[in-house]
C-alpha cells in the first residue's frame, strides 16, 4: 500500500495520540521507571541516530564504497546495543538491591494528575524524534519525485503525504530545531541531491542557470559515480546522507547555483 493511500492525520492528532499512549504507560509504571524508561530510550534513539548520520561515511572510510547493508545494520546494532546497556545500568541504579517486595500505596488523586503531567516529557521526546524521521521521510520523497520528473517530464502538481507533513513540521518547528533535528535533510542539501539525480537521469541534457540564461558548466555539478549509482538504484536516503555531498557544499560557487535554481 502507497504511502498516500493511508488516511491522513494532522500534527496535532498524531501527538495526542502519543500523549494518551505515554500517559498510559506513566499510570501502569509510576514516575521513576517511566523517568528511567524515557531516559534509555530517548539516549538510545540518540545514539542510533548519530550513527545512522555518520554510517554512510564510516563506509566509505572503512571499504571505499557505500554498502546498504552497513549503512541501515549499524545504526540498528548502535541502537539495540544503547538500548541493553544503558538499560542494565539505569536498572542497577535504580533498584540496586533488587525490587521490593512491599505493597504499593493507592495512588491518590493528585499523584495522578502530576504523573500526567510528567507524561507531557515522554511525548515531548519521542514527537521530536518521530518529526525528524517524518522531515527526512518528506525529503527523500521530494528528491524521488524531482527524479521521476525530470526522466518522464510528467508532474503531477500534488505533493505525497511525507511532503505535506514535511512542509507542515517546517511551519510549525523553528528551523534551527530542524537543524538540530535533521541536519542531513537541509534546503541546499536536497537541492543539490535533486541536481545528482536528474543528472543521473539524463545526462545529455543541460542544466541552465536562470540568472545568466547559460548552461550550467558540468564540472561544477557533482558528477561522482558513486552518488550517480545512489540516484540511479534510488538510494536517496543514503545519497543525502553522503559525505561528499557536505563536501561539494563547502564550493561557495555551487550554493550560490543551486539558490538560483531554486530546485
Amino acid at each position: 500500500m502507497s504511502p498516500d493511500a493511508l488516511p491522513q492525520i494532522s500534527l496535532g492528532t498524531a501527538v495526542l495520540v502519543i500523549f494518551v499512549i505515554c500517559a498510559g504507560f506513566v499510570l501502569l509504571r509510576g514516575i521513576t521507571r517511566m523517568i528511567v524508561g524515557t531516559l534509555v530510550l530517548g539516549v538510545s534513539a540518540w545514539v542510533g541516530f548519530l550513527v545512522w548520520q555518520m554510517a554512510p561515511g564510516l563506509s566509505l572510510d572503512w571499504f571505499g564504497k557505500s554498502i546498504a547493508w552497513f549503512n541501515n545494520g549499524l545504526p540498528a546494532t548502535a541502537f539495540l546495543a544503547a538500548f541493553f546497556i544503558i538499560g542494565k545500568i539505569a536498572r542497577t541504579v535504580a533498584r540496586p538491591f533488587g525490587g521490593s517486595s512491599a505493597p504499593r500505596k493507592p495512588q491518590s488523586l493528585a499523584g495522578t494528575a502530576v504523573r500526567l503531567v510528567l507524561a507531557l516529557i515522554p511525548t515531548a521526546l519521542i514527537s521530536l524524534f518521530v518529526a525528524a524521521l517524518v522531515h527526512h521521510g518528506g525529503s527523500i520523497a521530494e528528491v524521488r519525485d524531482y527524479s521521476r520528473k525530470s526522466s518522464s517530464h510528467e508532474d503531477s502538481g500534488k505533493a505525497g503525504l511525507f511532503q505535506q507533513m514535511k512542509d507542515s513540521i517546517n511551519g510549525i518547528l523553528p528551523a534551527s530545531w530542524i537543524q538540530a533535528l535533521d541536519p542531513n535533510a537541509q534546503p541546499n542539501r536536497v537541492a543539490l541531491a535533486k541536481l545528482i539525480a536528474a543528472e543521473s537521469k539524463s545526462p545529455q541534457k543541460p542544466m541552465i542557470d536562470p540568472q545568466t540564461g547559460k548552461p550550467v558548466p558540468r564540472a561544477i555539478i557533482v558528477s561522482d559515480p558513486a552518488l550517480q549509482n545512489l540516484a540511479r538504484e534510488g538510494k536517496f536516503s543514503t545519497l543525502l546522507r553522503h559525505p561528499l555531498l557536505t563536501k561539494a557544499l563547502d564550493d561557495p560557487k555551487l550554493r550560490s547555483l543551486l539558490k538560483n535554481l531554486n530546485l
